[in-house]
């Protein structure tokens, strides 16, 4: 028997990754009977007041926290009692330092709110920031989401409790973080339109901080951005650029549906035995946790 049957999945999302894996517990809880709510976090936009017995709040990592919208959005929640919550984290590194306070702000805001936080988890998705994940180890991340998000679910309406132990220092990291959001504002607001701009105006439809309209037919960039990085991976015509910290973003660009589709030819290689650097061993911990028999995923281990 299911310990939730009404579910509210709320979720900030950027470049999709975050967004894929809620509707991947959306499926999944709702294969199991479960009625579930969706809904997007993005600015402007209200907290749908329906009710529920158990909020799945998931977000990106964003400067070792939440996206500001999401804090936003829980504050703007109404008092409830002692409603059940689930917070899901999703970034490219992992459950390690420095992301492990991501989830403090939240849950605390969360508390204040009413909820009972019983359940937190970090999912990994193929990074969009700074540094490309390996092709091989982007693959198996799409491949074992949704094995993740069945572990979570049976998890949950088993009524197993699971907490994070954030290490010291990156409580510091997160109050250093932080500063980031006035830097992400200012960041935004430098963004180029390069001259092959087709004035397509897909930007401005997508953005999820509202900080892009169009003015006499290109875009233009208000000091509200949330530095997702979403316009300038989605742009159809690869007309933005980055004014400053051209640094942070993958050359490649960034496609999660690219990324699905690009089948590496090392796929047998047992996950155990994969050659990675340091900055990659979370991601490899994640995906052994998930390997069933600690191998990578050929065509016999595909996850449905």
């Amino acid at each position: 028997m299911n310990t939730y049957s009404n579910i509210k999945i709320a979720y900030y999302s950027g470049t999709g990754g975050t967004e894929l894996a809620a509707k991947s517990f959306q499926n999944c809880l709702e294969t199991e009977g479960c009625v579930c709510t969706i809904e997007k976090i993005a600015s402007g936009i209200n907290p749908n007041q329906s009710d529920h017995d158990l909020l799945l709040l998931l977000f990106p990592v964003h400067a070792f926290n939440a996206p500001e919208p999401v804090y936003r959005w829980i504050d703007s929640l109404e008092i409830e009692n002692h409603i059940s919550a689930a917070v899901i984290s999703v970034s490219g590194a992992g459950e390690v330092c420095p992301n492990t306070a991501c989830r403090v702000s939240s849950i605390k805001r969360l508390t204040k709110k009413g909820y009972d936080v019983i359940y937190e988890k970090m999912i990994i998705m193929p990074s969009n920031f700074f540094v490309k994940t390996p092709s091989l180890l982007s693959y198996m991340l799409m491949q074992v989401l949704p094995k993740a998000v069945k572990q979570i679910s049976s998890d949950l309406q088993a009524g197993v409790c699971i907490t994070g132990k954030p290490l010291w220092v990156d409580r510091i990291f997160s109050l250093m973080g932080k500063l980031e959001t006035s830097g992400g504002h200012h960041w935004g607001k430098r963004i180029k339109v390069l001259d092959h701009c087709t004035k397509c105006g897909w930007c401005a439809k997508h953005c999820p901080a509202g900080n892009i309209t169009m003015k006499d037919e290109k875009p233009a960039f208000a000091d509200r951005c949330h530095f997702c990085l979403k316009c300038i991976y989605g742009c159809p015509s690869k007309a933005l650029q980055p004014g400053s910290c051209k640094f942070v973003i993958i050359q490649e660009g960034y496609s999660l549906r690219e990324i699905a589709e690009q089948r590496p030819q090392n796929l047998l290689i047992p996950v155990k035995d994969l050659k990675v650097g340091f900055y990659w061993q979370g991601v490899k911990e994640y995906l052994f946790s998930l390997s069933g028999d600690q191998s990578s995923h050929s065509d016999s281990n595909k996850h449905d």
